[in-house]
């Protein structure tokens, strides 16, 4: 019953979420926003993330928290690669010379 609940909300939400007005959000918590996605709706967005996943599925379709859930290890996996890109960038870097 609660699932049920949570989903016709969910739709009440999508209804009227088409009439406001949301600001320009250039940046979201310290990430750049491309242009293109900026001007996205939900709808949009959600077939842009189906559309570049490796898997088929609905995005649209799933509950919120697997949308964040999604979200965050998609962030976890960015991090982790920026921290080996440094790691490595590190080792190309020449030694420091200590002179006695």
């Amino acid at each position: 019953m609660l699932k049920f609940i949570m989903k016709f909300m969910g739709y009440v939400y999508v209804f009227l979420e088409q009439f406001v007005k949301y600001p320009d959000d250039h940046t979201i918590l310290g990430i750049s926003i491309d242009e293109d996605l900026q001007g996205m709706s939900r709808k949009e967005l959600c077939a842009f993330i189906e559309g570049n996943t490796p898997a088929d599925g609905s995005f649209w379709n799933l509950d919120s928290t697997s949308k964040i859930r999604f979200g965050a290890q998609l962030l976890r996996e960015m991090n982790e690669v920026e921290l080996e890109e440094e790691r490595l960038l590190s080792l190309d870097s020449p030694a420091p010379v200590i002179s006695s």
